[in-house]
């Protein structure tokens, strides 16, 4: 059980659902975020995907 002064958990969302409101959530095409979660777990927080798709953007080009 979580203590009064500690936030509830943020909800997970299933990756479809982000990827159908990328331009709405994240302001990137859904292409961007499907390459930033490529291979990752079936759900995710709003949080979680937009460090993805950040650290998925500063990548080097090989």
């Amino acid at each position: 059980m979580a203590k009064k002064n500690e936030a509830p958990p943020a909800p997970a969302y299933p990756i479809n659902e982000l990827l159908a409101k990328a331009e709405v959530l994240f302001a990137v095409k859904p292409e961007v975020l499907a390459g930033a979660i490529y291979d990752r777990i079936s759900e995710m927080t709003i949080d979680e995907a937009a460090k993805l798709i950040h650290e998925f953007m500063k990548r080097k080009v090989r």
